[in-house]
């Protein structure tokens, strides 16, 4: 058996260099969960929907003009005032947010990113030092900006190109002592490992804030106020331990439980 599974695949349909590695981790999580081999889908076509801010494709899951019906396993959100149709198998859902959005949702859905599950990826392969004091993980549209640039440069930063492969972002995140992210899921693997980190707000308006309130309310908590651009300019002299403040997932454990038992069995 083959699953279909819908993500974003964006300019890394046509360009492997442009692979933004939060969307590829799905294929990846799905193949390892199902022991199935995993395709793309579009929509339409898909058996399967996981990670990203993926839900209001919902919409397009029609066949021949009739509704369809997908499985849904840690999509979400990424804005509020939405709606999404009850007629799809919800196993799990990205956060509270997402579940608000489901109208006449007919069960109790697990909660959290499967991301959260990239250190069961891992399993069995070597763990690597902690060789970086900070790892800067830049969303896409911030990986000219000029405090990350700068940045870069100092002793200690590692800066982590979310179009490197999935493997090749995990790593580098476990070798980080700690990581400021403008990406999602730089944050939400670097939970996976429990590297302590916080959010980096660089382009304002670019970048859903809505989709992190969603992914922090499936552990009930508010989302630490993000970090500027000053944040990295005063990188070299700053207490990273205090950039990033108290750290805390609780109930992360029991997240990854929720979505390895959630998972749709095909």
């Amino acid at each position: 058996m083959t699953i279909k599974l819908y993500w974003c695949r964006g300019k890394g349909r046509s360009d492997e260099s442009q692979r933004n590695f939060g969307d590829y981790l799905s294929p990846l999580l799905v193949e390892m969960l199902s022991g199935h081999p995993v395709v793309y889908a579009p929509v339409q076509k898909a058996d399967l929907m996981a990670i990203g801010s993926i839900l209001p494709r919902e919409r397009k899951a029609r066949r021949f003009f009739w509704s369809s019906r997908l499985h849904i396993w840690g999509a979400g959100t990424d804005a509020p005032g939405l709606s999404f149709s009850p007629r799809h198998h919800y196993h799990a859902l990205r956060g509270v947010k997402s579940c608000e959005q489901v109208a006449g949702l007919r069960s109790s859905p697990a909660l959290g990113d499967p991301g959260l599950l990239a250190g069961h990826w891992w399993e069995g392969r070597v763990r690597p030092a902690k060789t970086y004091r900070v790892g800067i993980i830049p969303h896409y549209v911030d990986r000219e900006h000029p405090a990350v640039i700068e940045a870069s440069k100092l002793s200690g930063v590692l800066l982590i190109d979310v179009f490197w492969p999935v493997e090749e972002v995990l790593r580098a995140i476990q070798s980080c002592s700690f990581v400021l992210s403008s990406s999602m899921h730089g944050l939400i693997v670097a939970d996976a490992f429990e590297v302590p980190n916080r959010r980096l707000r660089l382009s304002s308006g670019l970048i859903s804030d809505f989709k992190f309130v969603d992914y922090y309310s499936a552990f009930s908590l508010k989302e630490p106020e993000p970090l500027d651009a000053s944040a990295l300019e005063h990188l070299e002299r700053e207490d990273v331990a205090e950039l990033v403040g108290e750290y805390n997932r609780p109930g992360l454990l029991n997240l990854q439980a929720g979505l390895l038992h959630s998972f749709p069995q095909f």
